[in-house]
């Protein structure tokens, strides 16, 4: 590339980006307060998503996440799987032995470390009664990312969790069925 036609596409950049550049270099990149706390820490708390809540915390050097809300505790009328209004087991276990435990309270993580920049291990699905290698971070937006796959990463599907805190729409029947609401929760509902 010619000195003439590298000058002119210097220019061009710091015309178009340089702006953009500049503020970030005084003031940095917006971060959410989650994401810019150490990643080991950012994935605890109570998350929220479409059909369970789920609180996640340290321990030891490893993680634990536990059902703490589902939308359907218990099971209805027209499910065959369980007697209607007891709570939903998880009878999908390939283990004969635990298939009598509730899916409230249900440990969902075995082995997982923090590796790399982000947390994996393996992650048990209790509708299907599978587990998968898992991976799970908290994007920039602020919202839980769990990845579950069979072999390669990019062989599986992610899903997302907001804070319980952002109390969206389903939340508070969730709630309806738990004993102590937990602090980050107190105002949804009202």
């Amino acid at each position: 590339m010619s000195r003439r036609l590298l000058g002119r596409f210097l220019r061009l950049f710091f015309v178009l980006f340089g702006g953009f550049f500049g503020v970030l270099a005084v003031i940095g990149p917006p971060v959410p307060s989650a994401w810019a706390e150490d990643g080991r820490s950012a994935v605890t708390g109570f998350w929220a998503g479409e059909e369970s809540i789920l609180e996640v915390t340290l321990v030891d050097d490893g993680l634990s996440a536990t059902v703490f809300a589902l939308t359907n505790p218990v099971y209805r009328p027209d499910e065959q799987a369980g007697p209607a209004g007891n709570l939903r087991l998880d009878d999908r276990n390939d283990d004969e032995a635990l298939r009598e435990r509730p899916v409230l309270g249900l440990e969902l993580l075995s082995g997982y470390r923090f590796e790399d920049g982000h947390w994996q291990g393996n992650i048990y699905d209790p509708k299907t009664g599978n587990t998968y290698r898992s991976r799970m971070w908290v994007d920039r937006n602020g919202r839980l990312k769990m990845r579950g796959y069979l072999g390669l990463p990019m062989l599986g599907r992610t899903v997302e969790y907001v804070p319980l805190s952002d109390c969206p729409p389903q939340v508070p029947a969730m709630l309806a069925f738990v004993d102590e609401i937990p602090p980050s929760a107190a105002s949804c509902g009202e």
